[in-house]
């Protein structure tokens, strides 16, 4: 610790010009070359995330694309579920020979050919017939026992009606064949009169790879669904198998994708529960991603010109600093600076304005003590105005009770009461560096304020007060409620004819106080609801702030600073019901602790 206090005491006393390299190297240059390496790793990270998940998406358009091509091959099969001629065909309906021929001829050679058009990823289509008095046209319509495919007769057979089936062979080397196979049935569904078989074509795959952007740096492994290979292309950079490996990530359902190899190689698993199957593709990004020898070289650059360009500034700067070093000396030599004028060359700049006021200075510094004590004096007298112009606030308290006392004398009972109530405002509305105050008094302070009211407008005025719960001790903002109240009765009972009525709610909830102030008026008009409503949603505007005032507005942002932002004025209004304005006060520690307590 010795040695690190004597190292900060020698930086104390160096010179401007050593103190401003040390500290624009330690202040600038090191965070700025910090700063530009973070800076660097976010940048590779976030462009790395932003392939991931461009690629992720190509991906899954491709799949998407694929099981669009697998619907379409589905639905070939309602083509000849829906022939009625080839139907009775398989029922044995036609009984001839040449009936038959010209049956197929003219009435169902057509949905063959039409469906290996409609759909180019259908490779071969053929019926095999249950029924063999059938007369065996190859390759479309077979005997059921020339059939030789993946499924057995025991696993189609067991197909539901509404059941096809996609199963693949093998084929080392090459992608595998995909087949589709469903039955068909008679018309009433009772009976399987043969079984459609779909041959796929190498398009099924061979569009899934080339979908997407740099298809020829993608290399692809396929994985059966009891984990046998089924299919690898040959990889730069991995070993026999590895591809196929990797289909080991892949989810439930759907695609995931990671980084394999470092970033070399971004890896896409799918997993196509229809055909059982896991796809791996193994995309090679170094192409695209291998910018950090480039990047980490013009970090380097840019470091080396920051220090050049750094020793050019401080030659600068030194230059400037002799000046302050002269004008620093010419002040210690001086005895008294009220005195000493700075001889030397001042220049035009900010150091020669800085040498010129200090010169100035010196020959104004009796102006200024002169000035000072005449601004003393005008200080003392506008202190004595002040004093003369101030009213105390408990003068006008103790006018108003000799108001009371003297209305009491006389008999006046309703004229006491109202300097009573004016007092008790004026006492609560002037107390000063108290920003909270009990619920208690701030419910006393509304009846006050609406006694006042009360002997204006007579029994028009009504008030009822119901609190539900225990309110000892409640804590609130000061002056929140009054505002609401004044603002029910100007607008909400302004414009009444008959009896008015406010009514306020205090209620205990789990975790906060409910209060609520409703009056009996006509209403809200709809240009000052929507004002309000603006005005609690915070988007009022500068020119609408004038037409609603700063007592609701004030009310809302205080109770809001107090018990957090999800609180505030609520407002509740029913067609013909006149105004509810809802007030939520967050329980505090102690009161849930007091609460608590009483439940025990």
């Amino acid at each position: 610790m010795t040695a690190l206090y004597r190292w900060i005491d020698q930086l104390r006393h160096l010179r401007i010009v050593p103190k401003l390299i040390i500290g624009y190297v330690l202040l600038v240059c090191i965070p700025f070359t910090l700063f530009g390496v973070y800076f660097y790793h976010q940048m590779y990270n976030n462009m790395k995330s932003q392939y991931l998940v461009d690629q992720e998406k190509f991906t899954e358009q491709s799949l998407a694309n694929l099981e669009i091509e697998m619907s379409k091959i589905e639905s070939v099969h309602s083509l000849f579920q829906n022939n009625d001629t080839l139907i009775r065909y398989l029922e044995g309906e036609y009984k001839t020979d040449w009936e038959m021929i010209y049956t197929y001829q003219n009435d169902i050679r057509t949905t063959f050919n039409f469906a290996l058009k409609s759909v180019p990823a259908i490779q071969n289509l053929s019926v095999y017939m249950r029924n063999d008095q059938v007369l065996s046209l190859e390759p479309d319509l077979t005997e059921g026992a020339a059939y030789g495919g993946p499924l057995s007769m025991e696993q189609i057979t067991a197909l539901r009606p509404n059941q096809g089936q996609w199963t693949y062979l093998p084929d080392e080397g090459r992608l595998p064949t995909v087949y589709y196979i469903k039955n068909l049935y008679n018309d009433n569904y009772t009976e399987s009169l043969g079984f459609l078989v779909v041959e796929v074509n190498q398009r099924l795959f061979g569009q899934f790879a080339g979908a997407s952007p740099q298809a020829s740096n993608r290399y692809w492994a396929i994985v059966g669904k009891d984990g046998e290979q089924v299919y690898e292309q040959t990889a730069p950079g991995f070993v026999e198998g590895e591809l196929a490996a990797l289909a080991s990530h892949a989810p439930e359902r759907g695609i995931t994708s990671f980084f394999v190899h470092g970033d070399d190689y971004l890896t896409h698993a799918i997993r196509l529960t229809t055909l059982g199957l896991i796809i791996v593709e193994v995309g090679h990004v170094v192409s695209l991603l291998d910018v950090r020898i480039d990047q980490w070289w013009l970090i380097g650059a840019g470091v080396l010109m920051l220090i050049i360009l750094s020793l050019c500034y401080f030659a600068v700067a030194s230059s400037v600093t002799n000046r302050l070093l002269r004008f620093s000396r010419h002040l210690k030599r001086v005895d008294d600076p009220r005195i000493a004028v700075y001889s030397g060359a001042s220049g035009t700049d900010e150091i020669g304005f800085l040498i010129q006021s200090y010169n100035a200075m010196i020959r104004r510094m009796d102006e200024l003590s002169r000035d000072y004590h005449r601004s003393e004096m005008l200080k003392k007298e506008a202190e004595i105005k002040m004093l003369h112009a101030q009213i105390k606030p408990h003068f006008l308290y103790n006018t108003l009770e000799t108001m009371r006392m003297m209305a009491l004398m006389r008999g006046e009972k309703e004229l006491a009461e109202v300097a009573s109530s004016l007092g008790n405002l004026l006492r609560y509305s002037l107390v000063r560096n108290r920003d909270e105050a009990l619920l208690t008094d701030e419910l006393a302070h509304v009846r006050d304020y609406i006694g006042i009211h009360q002997v204006r407008m007579g029994e028009r005025l009504q008030f009822e007060l119901h609190i539900d719960g225990d309110i000892t001790g409640v804590r609130t903002p000061r002056s929140i409620l009054q505002p609401i109240v004044e603002n029910s009765i100007l607008h909400g009972l302004g414009n009444r004819r008959g009896k008015g009525e406010i009514e306020l709610t205090v209620t205990e909830e789990a975790d906060y106080w409910r209060i609520e102030i409703r009056d009996n008026g006509p209403g809200l008009t709809p240009e000052r609801r929507q004002l309000i409503t603006r005005m609690l949603d915070g988007q009022l505007e500068t020119d609408e702030e004038s037409k609603l005032g700063i007592g609701l507005r004030n009310v809302h942002e205080r109770v809001k600073s107090y018990n957090g932002e999800n609180t505030g004025i609520r407002l509740r209004e029913e067609a013909g019901e006149g105004a509810a304005f809802q007030i939520l006060l967050v329980k505090r520690g102690a009161e849930m602790h007091a609460e608590a307590a009483d439940c025990g």
